[in-house]
């Protein structure tokens, strides 16, 4: 296949500096027949790369008789693709969002996947783009997401469009506007996503789905189509007849994260009447981010090494893989220093002593003072000031989400987000670990998560400040008692302790 061949000559940093991901021909095939059913005459692909949607189109066209412009600002994948002697496709080697307006009757497209602030003439494009469009653009954007947006501005009225995007612009800042765009006059029509997505997609770096709409005026309710595997995917004849679920417009507002409304539906999951969020007991924040932890980080031998004084490190959590139960006991962590493993962090308090001077000197010299966060502090090796938080959630998760009660007297770097409790949330400290712990809970928070590329999930801070958890009102009924003896199974790492965080919490919210 070209694609195979392409991979193999080109390197996977210059693919990946033009955000170039390709399309399954399979992909490509359920995408063409929706933009082909309404006899299309101008079809546009804003990012053809090596033609895959023109070979599909080639195939489908069945005697129509169509025009296809195509824009691809890469001319080694088009001289690589040879297609520049087809009559019925003009290649414009230059970048899409560069482009003037123009009008299409279908439009498709598997847009390049970068943020904006690395888009080299964002600050020369941009101002046109918003001009065209008619709003204005986050910096943070992605580039496939003003891809879309100006698609949407050039597709002609009863026209149809299938894109594929990450699917994280559900839930992130910058995705408003563009949800905003797709709900306007019933264009989004149908949204699939993909449960073995790695099967279907096995170059994907990020969670996709694909979205397809037309400009009929119409406001239906928007089918969802959740694909579990390349078997079911091949059996597909009509994706717009295949679909689990359809959700009201008026249910998916643009100001609202789409995933978790998404998720909800199409797995049943249910939030509770009158829950609450953490934001209500206290507040996630990142961990300390150092922005050089190889400096940063200490073992016991290497504070020997450098003969330090015990007040100028701290004991600090560097890697996620340090702990492996829910709980961290003081114990558990006088074990990793006696395995010298690095649970210490840089915080000088002896700021002229001879032994930190040199030992700074030494990060000079290697050029730590100069990396990306070090050089913007007014301090370059003065981290943030920080106590140890009581809980602790794992930023990136398969599967379960990583929740640890920390009872020791260290803090964490960027590999946990930490929960800080305001002086309600002091005392629910142990019900909020337990929810957060057991299935029910995870499933409810899960609905604020972001998803990446091999069923790897991500969370951010503000994901979980915003995720539902009982009330105060509501963790009133839970048990002091059950919850103490819950967590002393917990703290002895009894083989169905788990368990019994899971029964507890299970029955608690049934009998709210």
């Amino acid at each position: 296949m070209l694609e195979e061949e392409y991979i193999k000559s080109v390197a996977l940093s210059y693919r990946k500096e033009l955000g170039q991901y390709f399309t399954p021909p399979i992909i490509a095939n359920l995408m063409v027949k929706w933009v082909l059913h309404n006899n299309p005459e101008k079809i546009l692909d804003p990012a053809f790369g090596l033609g895959v949607f023109y070979d599909s189109i080639q195939k489908m066209k069945n005697g129509q008789t169509f025009h296809i412009t195509a824009y691809e600002i890469d001319d080694k994948i088009i001289n690589y693709g040879k297609f520049n002697k087809e009559k019925v496709l003009s290649i414009i080697n230059a970048d899409y969002l560069n482009a003037g307006q123009d009008e299409y009757d279908a439009i498709i497209c598997n847009p390049p996947y970068l943020r904006f602030q690395k888009f080299l003439q964002r600050h020369h494009i941009l101002p046109q783009i918003e001009k065209n469009i008619g709003i204005k653009l986050v910096g943070y954007s992605n580039i496939s997401s003003v891809f879309l947006l100006k698609s949407i501005n050039e597709l002609k009225k009863g026209g149809s469009l299938a894109y594929i995007l990450p699917l994280e612009f559900f839930n992130t800042g910058y995705g408003k506007e563009t949800k905003k765009r797709l709900l306007e006059n019933g264009l989004l029509k149908q949204i699939i996503t993909f449960e073995n997505e790695k099967e279907i997609f096995p170059s994907a770096v990020t969670t996709v789905c694909i979205l397809l709409c037309k400009k009929d005026y119409e406001l239906n309710p928007i089918k969802i189509t959740v694909i579990k595997s390349l078997l079911e995917l091949q059996k597909i004849d009509n994706i717009g007849n295949y679909f689990q679920i359809e959700i009201n417009q008026s249910d998916l507002p643009a100001n609202k994260k789409w995933f978790p409304i998404i998720k909800s539906y199409s797995d049943n999951i249910q939030v509770p009447k009158n829950f609450s969020t953490f934001s209500e007991y206290g507040n996630f924040t990142r961990g300390i981010a150092t922005g050089a932890n190889d400096f940063f980080a200490f073992n016991k031998s290497k504070v020997i090494e450098n003969k330090l004084d015990d007040l100028d490190i701290i004991p600090c959590i560097t890697k996620s893989s340090q702990i492996r139960k829910s709980i961290f006991s003081k114990e558990d962590f006088d074990k990793l220093v006696q395995a010298d493993k690095y649970v210490y962090c840089l915080d000088i308090k002896n700021h002229n002593d001879l032994n930190v001077l040199n030992y700074l000197k030494i990060g000079i010299e290697k050029g730590y003072h100069n990396r990306f966060l070090t050089k913007t502090r007014k301090v370059w090796y003065k981290i943030e000031n920080r106590t140890p938080a009581p809980l602790l959630v794992g930023v990136f998760n398969r599967g379960k989400i990583k929740v640890i009660r920390n009872y020791t007297n260290a803090i964490n770097f960027t590999c946990y987000h930490s929960f800080y409790p305001n002086i309600l949330g002091l005392d629910y400290i142990d019900k909020l670990f337990l929810y957060l712990l057991s299935d029910t809970g995870q499933n409810i928070i899960k609905l604020n998560k972001r998803s990446y590329g091999n069923n790897l999930d991500k969370f951010e801070p503000n994901d979980l400040n915003n995720a539902y958890c009982p009330s105060i009102k509501q963790f009133e009924n839970l048990s002091s008692k059950d919850v103490s003896n819950v967590m002393n199974l917990l703290l002895e790492n009894t083989p169905d302790s788990q368990d019994e965080c899971d029964q507890l919490i299970n029955d608690f919210i049934n009998n709210l």
